[in-house]
């Protein structure tokens, strides 16, 4: 692992986005597990909260995921997405920066695609394709 994503981890971990992610992640029935870069998988998440019927969901560092491991291993443009996110936790100073901001963006996205996500800013840098919502070559104006 790089040391861009330990320091994410350590960033993550001082400002409670990890703990938070680790508490939800056990509370939903996941399976915690180790990730590639420095993430940590829970899988089989069994909650609808938060994220409703999303297939993943990023608190700090945990990746809450509603499929098996093995699954999100074989779909890496998810984990790629979901890295991505976690940075943006370490950006934005943990939950308390994070979240308004990002339901924020999903308010904006809402009010001018009808989506919460296709022009939501951390979405869209998170790479809509990846994060599956859109195809490949699909919401280039976003």
């Amino acid at each position: 692992m790089t040391a861009r994503y330990r320091l994410r981890q350590l960033v993550n971990m001082v400002n409670l986005a990890t703990p938070l992610g680790l508490l939800v992640a056990l509370a939903g029935g996941g399976r915690l597990g180790r990730g590639p870069e420095g993430l940590i998988l829970a899988a089989d998440y069994r909650s609808g909260f938060p994220g409703g019927a999303a297939r993943a969901v990023t608190i700090g560092n945990v990746v809450l995921l509603r499929m098996s491991r093995d699954q999100a291993l074989a779909a890496p443009g998810l984990l790629v997405h979901e890295s991505r996110h976690a940075s943006q936790y370490a950006w934005w100073l943990g939950p308390l920066g994070f979240l308004p901001a990002y339901f924020a963006a999903c308010g904006w996205s809402w009010w001018h695609s009808g989506h919460f996500a296709l022009r939501n800013l951390f979405e869209v840098r998170a790479g809509l394709a990846d994060g599956g919502y859109v195809r490949s070559g699909e919401g280039q104006d976003v």
